[in-house]
């Protein structure tokens, strides 16, 4: 679509790395917000940011590679041309989430809370990072004659398997779902029922739309066969994000029911 924006001499900015790089501004910015409208200290989210960006963008660009390890140990070098794209959400999830929970600590903050700020913000700054996919034309579709299909015809793009032929924009199924998902972490906020329930719900509802749209992906991303079932690799992250969440939900709800019931025995 546009995988480089501008030209100036030996400068080119790339699209998709403006677009990533707005997403992980965004993601910060709405953490800071809901971190003060809780009570937090204004600056911590910000403090903790680089760490935790630097974090997940290593997690998902190691993931990347180790999918993709045949390619780049014949091209070692293109290891480091993170800006052409080449990001594998969970890894960058796993190794931001990781940073994260040891700032939590380290800051003696409470780990739930926390983590329910950081489910929204991470939805939110994925949802724009996926308009940078569509730009730079990779996590592309299958061919496909639906109505809304979309073509990519830049050959500096890196849809090349599928250049000129219609596919499903799977990118922006991801952006329209994770904007959607992002509205609903936030008005769930303040109704939560429990402290995690924001975090359960982003792994399970995350998990099932990843696991259903891969298989509309058409480029190559790596598979894995277990149990005689063959799927990406990210429909298998996808099933533990599932099984992680729903077990989450069902020990933190139940914890929050005893400590009511406690209470409530108590103070009788």
């Amino acid at each position: 679509m546009l995988p480089e924006l501008v030209t100036v001499g030996p400068v080119t900015v790339h699209t998709y790395g403006l677009l990533v790089a707005l997403g992980i501004l965004s993601a910060v910015i709405l953490a800071e917000l809901l971190h003060r409208r809780s009570g937090g200290q204004p600056g911590r989210i910000v403090d903790m940011a680089l760490m935790v960006v630097l974090a997940g963008l290593l997690g998902a660009r190691l993931m990347f590679v180790l999918v993709n390890l045949d390619y780049y140990s014949r091209f070692p070098m293109e290891i480091f041309l993170i800006w052409k794209g080449g990001l594998v959400f969970y890894g960058g999830l796993l190794g931001g989430m990781a940073a994260f929970i040891v700032l939590i600590r380290v800051h003696r903050l409470p780990l739930w809370e926390m983590l329910d700020i950081g489910a929204a913000a991470v939805a939110l700054g994925h949802a724009i990072g996926r308009l940078g996919c569509f730009t730079a034309g990779c996590c592309y579709g299958q061919p496909t004659g639906v109505p809304w299909a979309v073509t990519f015809t830049d050959p500096r793009c890196l849809a090349t398997e599928v250049l000129n032929e219609p596919v499903h924009p799977t990118q922006l199924y991801s952006f329209f779902f994770l904007a959607a998902l992002t509205v609903f972490l936030v008005w769930l906020r303040p109704r939560r029922s429990f402290a995690g329930q924001m975090t359960a719900s982003y792994l399970i509802l995350y998990g099932l739309f990843r696991f259903g749209v891969e298989f509309l992906r058409g480029d190559p991303r790596g598979t894995m066969t277990l149990l005689g079932a063959t799927l990406s690799t990210s429909q298998w992250a996808s099933i533990v994000a599932v099984l992680a969440g729903a077990v989450l939900y069902v020990i933190l709800s139940r914890r929050k029911l005893a400590g009511i019931a406690s209470h409530s025995a108590g103070s009788r």
